[in-house]
This record gives structure tokens, C-alpha cells and sequence, in this order.
């Protein structure tokens, strides 16, 4: 695994050069990031978690950068704005704007679709005459619930049933960034232990 963004990273690798072992290992350090955050006195939430913001380093692993438009949440209180990259955006995000610790967690779930598949998220969906789905397309079906991100077929059964927990339409059922983390480092564990026997 060399250096630069975790986007490039996957559009240059394939299973064999970043296989799952690597890929638990990236997201847990995504998701104790968000621990970081999300614990804060006030909470911090990053509003802008996207593949292109985690930078990949072959000895320190994935670290969460551009904390440019994060904010700090105050009595927990949401965020509003129309700040972050909408493929990587929560339903409510879309919708009125509402930022919460939640919608990070959207964010990191749509960023495990991509460690699996190496693909932009709904790059691979199209509309009825074969062709790409539009931006506003894209955006308007994900505020309805009515689109997530693909996984491929082959994909971790536990893998894609986490990160379709994280992209919960409902931002209650989304588990927090310490949940996300505990049950990470969980199947990190089992990872390892089935490489050494």
C-alpha cells in the first residue's frame, strides 16, 4: 500500500495488493478518528468524510484529514449547512442540512461500500436508457431512501451487513463511531486469527 488518498489508492490496487486484512485495518483507524471527534467536549463532526479524505501512509496507516469545514456540535445541537460531497452524504444532509454525529457515520458506511467494490459509490448504477445516473438523480433517490451503494457479490456477509447499518436512512439506527470501532477491531481480531492458524 503506497502513499497518497484512500481513492487512489483503491483505483490503483486490487484484492491481491490491498486485500481485507489492510482494508479492516483502514477503516478502523477511520472509525477511531470519528471516536476522537465524536467524544470531544464539545463533539466535533468532520462533515466532509469522503475516501478522498483519508490519507494512506504504508507505515502509519489511514489517517482522516480536511477538517476545513468541520464543526464543533454544541449541546447537541445539529449542524446546518451545504458543505461535503453529496455521494458521500447522509439522507438528512440532502434533505434540510441537519448535521449530527450520524451523518459521519452515513459517510464512513458509504466509504466501507467503497473498500469493497474499489468504485466511486453509485458509479456503477444506471438509469433506464443504460447511461449513468445523474448527479441530481443520485441525489434525489438517496434523500428518498431509495438508493445505497452497491457491494459486490462475493463482498464479506459481515462487511456489507455493517455498512448497511451505517447507511441507515434513519440516523437512530446508525451505530456511534465508538460501536463502529469496538465491532471493527472484533472482526480485525478474527481476521488475524484465521491468517495465523
Amino acid at each position: 500500500m503506497g502513499g497518497g488518498d484512500l481513492r487512489s489508492v483503491l483505483q490503483a490496487s486490487d484484492d491481491v495488493s490491498f486485500p481485507l486484512l489492510q482494508k479492516v485495518e483502514c477503516a478502523l483507524r477511520v472509525a477511531d478518528a470519528l471516536v476522537f471527534l465524536h467524544t470531544m467536549d464539545p463533539k466535533v463532526i468532520h462533515r466532509d468524510l469522503k475516501s478522498r479524505n483519508v490519507l494512506m501512509d504504508a507505515e502509519k496507516g489511514a489517517k482522516v484529514t480536511d477538517f476545513g469545514v468541520s464543526r464543533e456540535a454544541i449541546d447537541e445541537e445539529t449542524l446546518t449547512a451545504g458543505v461535503g460531497t453529496y455521494r458521500w452524504m447522509a439522507p438528512e444532509v440532502l434533505s434540510d442540512g441537519h448535521y449530527a454525529p450520524s451523518a459521519d457515520i452515513f459517510s464512513f458506511g458509504i466509504i466501507l461500500s467503497e473498500l469493497d467494490t474499489h468504485q466511486l459509490p453509485y458509479s456503477d448504477l444506471k438509469n433506464a436508457k443504460g447511461n449513468a445516473l445523474t448527479d441530481t438523480a443520485i441525489m434525489a433517490a438517496v434523500m428518498r431512501g431509495e438508493l445505497q451503494p452497491t457491494f459486490r457479490s462475493d463482498a464479506q456477509p459481515w462487511l456489507v451487513d455493517f455498512a448497511k447499518k451505517c447507511i441507515d436512512t434513519d440516523p437512530l439506527n446508525r451505530p456511534t463511531a465508538m460501536e463502529a470501532a469496538y465491532f471493527l477491531r472484533m472482526e480485525l481480531r478474527k481476521l488475524v486469527n484465521t491468517l495465523n492458524e
